[in-house]
């Protein structure tokens, strides 16, 4: 029993990353309250299964093909599917107050204890979520450690989009490359269904009669909390997702007559066709990787519209202490991981180290 009112939570995701990044990723949320991080391991292998299982607090689900057929049949093609599949089975057996799904590359950074600010809540709230925010580099200092960087927030004036971006400007979302509508933080015990960004009414019946009325939209903010994007922990693994994400689903648009990816921003089926069709050209590549490896010019314009939010995030010392491992945290010792992985598909496209 808890000695003083503070609501509990859970995060869920599931995962496919190198083994330090969910370390990072489990040591950052258990430092900030979390009763339980639970992990489905997309593509388990013995040394991320070894080093997660002793670390106090993470719950590991193995997403083995007999796992598949347990839950109810086989594997589901799709990233997406088996992301909500996973979310969905995380908040039924959910025993904290609240549940929170979200990625691997997404940090929460608040300004005072997350269970505090859920127990602020009005009652009768069933979800909420954090504001939208993601990590950048700069191409005049050049990254060295995973969670370097500088972190943007949404710019709400195309104007201003622009004016940072410039011929680019058509491939962000308010300022951002990924998502704006966030992830939530979901009051569990509710007859919801997680979506990926906000739950929707477990009937589907009722879920199609709000769509309809435009009553189906993300809830409010939580105040005082971001939700820090790492779109790319480096350079090499946001080329690397975006291409793995077009090759994924390129299939079945081409089956079904499409050009665009209509489950993603126009901003991001922008990104992902551009990349793709790059064809592993350098100048191209170094274009599009200005989106997220700002130009000192684009620095400074984001400086004038107050564009950069002042957090500091980095749970590499807590990562370490709590694994109880000497990892490095380092952007190289990262993209060596990806190539050991992904090396043929790497070199096929030209992607840019």
């Amino acid at each position: 029993m808890r000695s003083f009112p503070v609501a509990s939570w859970t995060v869920c995701s599931t995962v496919a990353e190198p083994p330090e990044l969910l370390c990072a990723f489990a040591a950052h949320y258990l430092d900030l309250g979390a009763e339980e991080v639970h992990l489905f391991l997309d593509a388990p292998d013995e040394e991320t299964i070894d080093i997660l299982s002793a670390m106090d607090g993470v719950r590991l689900t193995l997403c083995t093909d007999e796992y598949w057929r347990e839950v109810g049949g086989s594997r589901p093609q799709g990233q997406v599917m088996r992301q909500l599949r996973n979310a969905n089975l995380g908040y039924a057996e959910c025993r904290s107050d609240w549940f929170f799904f979200c990625d691997a590359d997404e940090f929460l950074a608040v300004s005072r204890d997350v269970g505090a600010l859920l127990d602020g809540l009005p009652g009768t709230l069933p979800f909420c979520r954090p504001r939208m925010s993601e990590r950048v580099f700069s191409e005049a200092s050049p990254q060295q450690g995973l969670f370097d960087g500088r972190y943007r927030r949404m710019l709400l004036r195309p104007a201003a989009e622009r004016r940072v971006y410039g011929e680019l400007a058509p491939m962000v979302t308010r300022g951002l490359t990924g998502h704006v509508a966030g992830k939530s933080f979901v009051r569990t015990g509710q007859d919801l269904r997680i979506r990926i960004h906000f739950p929707v009414p477990l009937s589907e019946k009722e879920e199609a009669l709000r769509k309809a009325g435009g009553d189906l939209v993300p809830g409010p903010y939580l105040d005082e909390s971001w939700l820090v994007h790492f779109d790319g922990m480096t350079p090499l693994h946001w080329q690397l997702k975006l291409l793995r994400y077009y090759l994924s689903y390129a299939p079945q648009l081409k089956a079904e007559g499409r050009t665009g990816f209509l489950q993603r921003t126009p901003a991001r089926s922008a990104q992902l066709m551009a990349l793709y069709e790059s064809s592993g050209d350098p100048a191209e590549l170094a274009r599009l990787l200005r989106l997220i490896r700002l130009t000192p010019e684009m620095v400074a314009e984001l400086e004038q519209i107050d564009g950069f939010l002042d957090l500091s995030l980095d749970p590499t010392a807590s990562a370490r202490d709590r694994a109880g491992r000497n990892m490095t945290f380092s952007a190289a010792n990262f993209d060596a991981v990806l190539r050991a992985r992904h090396g043929e598909l790497i070199r096929e496209y030209g992607l840019l180290g």
